[in-house]
C-alpha cells in the first residue's frame, strides 16, 4: 500500500473510531491535512474498498473500516500510545481506591480496567488444581448411560452422563467404579496425565472404552477448572452506537455466559502484536461477537500469572487500549500492589 492510502486510510479509521459515522472525503478534507482534493481522496476511498480495507454501509454514505483495515491498521500503521497525565492520574486513583492489593484481587483488577477503557474486561488466573479426587460413583441411567460422579477435596461436586458400550451390564459398571475410586482416589488434578491412562489401562481386565471415557471426563473437568474468569463492565457495549440492536446485544451477553468458550478464546492462539494478541471481528470465530475485537495479554502477578482480555467493538480505541494494558503490566512487573 503507497503512502497515500495509507494516510488516508488511517484518517478514516481515526475519524470513525471517534464518530462512529462513515466517513466521507469532505469530512477527511476539513478535519485532516492531507493536501488532496475530494476527488483525489474519493478515487483513493474506492481503491481501498475494492482491496478489502474499506467498506460503504450505504450507496450515498462515506465509508467505514473493513475487518482488513482494522488489521491492517494495528498490524502496520498504528503508533504506540503514551498515557496522558490526566490518564496517569485517573489510573493511580483507581488503583489507590481499590484499597487492596490488586495484584492479589482479580475482581479489582477487571473493575479498574473496564473503568480506564470503558469496554469489557476479563481476567483468566490458574485456579486451585492441587484439589484431589475424593471419590468417582457410576449411576447406570439406561441400558445405554450411566451419570458420572465426580467428588473434589474442596467438596465440590462435578456430575456428567457417559455412555455405555453394549453389552456391558451393571455388574461391570461396579466393578469398574470401584477400581476408578481404588485408583485414583486421593490423586491431585494435577497429576491426571497419560502416563495415568496407560497404568489404569494396563492394571483394568474389563472394558477399556469405559476406563478412557472416565479418564477424558476427569480430564475435561481438570481443563475446565484449570482457569478462573472474572469479568467486569459488560454494561459498557450498551454505550456503543453498533450496540443498540438488542437482539445482538442479548446474542453476546449469552457468549459471554458461557465461561468455558470464553476461556478457550483467552488461550487461542491469535495473530501476536510483539507481547500482545488482538482478534479483530471475524478473526475471533464467534458469530455473535463478529463486531467486536479481542486484545489479549499475559500478566505476572506476584506468584501466578494471569491472562486478561479487553472486548470492546472493532471500532476499539486500540492504541489507546494496548497503552493502558502495557502502563499496568509495566506497573506490576515493577512491584506495584
Amino acid at each position: 500500500m503507497d503512502e497515500r492510502k495509507r494516510l488516508i486510510l488511517n484518517a478514516i479509521i481515526q475519524d470513525y473510531i471517534c464518530s462512529a459515522e462513515p466517513v466521507g472525503s469532505r469530512t477527511l478534507v476539513k478535519r485532516h491535512r492531507i493536501g488532496l482534493s475530494p476527488a483525489t481522496i474519493r478515487n483513493e476511498m474506492a481503491d481501498l474498498e475494492e482491496m478489502g480495507y474499506l467498506q460503504q454501509p450505504h450507496t450515498s454514505a462515506g465509508r467505514i473500516p473493513s475487518p482488513r483495515g482494522y488489521r491492517f491498521y494495528v498490524n502496520s500503521i498504528m503508533e504506540d500510545y503514551i498515557l496522558t497525565p490526566a490518564e496517569l492520574n485517573k489510573m493511580e486513583e483507581l488503583i489507590a481506591a481499590a484499597g487492596i492489593s490488586l495484584s492479589h484481587n482479580p475482581r479489582q483488577l477487571a473493575k479498574l480496567l473496564a473503568a480506564v477503557t470503558s469496554y469489557i474486561s476479563l481476567i483468566a488466573e490458574p485456579a486451585d488444581n492441587v484439589q484431589e479426587i475424593r471419590h468417582i460413583n457410576l449411576i447406570p441411567l439406561t441400558v445405554a448411560s450411566a451419570i458420572c460422579i465426580i467428588v473434589l477435596s474442596d467438596g465440590s461436586v462435578k456430575h456428567h452422563t457417559i455412555s455405555i458400550p453394549e453389552g456391558v451390564g451393571p455388574r461391570e459398571i461396579d466393578a469398574l467404579a470401584k477400581f476408578i475410586n481404588r485408583s485414583l482416589q486421593g490423586i491431585q488434578l494435577k497429576n491426571i496425565n497419560s502416563r495415568l491412562l496407560w497404568e489404569l489401562k494396563a492394571e483394568f481386565a474389563g472394558n477399556l472404552s469405559l476406563v478412557d471415557e472416565i479418564y477424558n471426563l476427569v480430564r475435561h473437568q481438570l481443563l475446565a477448572d484449570a482457569q478462573e474468569l472474572v469479568m467486569d463492565g459488560a454494561t459498557n457495549l450498551l454505550n456503543e452506537p453498533e450496540f443498540r440492536d438488542v437482539d445482538k446485544v442479548r446474542e453476546i451477553f449469552k457468549t459471554l455466559e458461557q465461561n468455558e468458550q470464553i476461556l478457550k478464546l483467552m488461550e487461542a492462539d491469535p495473530r501476536r502484536i510483539e507481547d500482545l494478541a488482538i482478534k479483530i471481528g471475524p478473526e475471533i470465530g464467534l458469530e455473535s461477537f463478529t463486531d467486536c475485537s479481542l486484545v489479549v495479554a499475559t500478566f505476572n502477578l506476584t506468584d501466578r500469572k494471569v491472562t486478561l482480555g479487553i472486548l470492546g467493538p472493532s471500532r476499539m480505541q486500540y492504541a489507546k487500549t494496548i497503552g493502558f494494558i502495557r502502563w499496568l503490566r509495566e506497573y506490576f512487573s515493577s512491584g506495584g500492589s
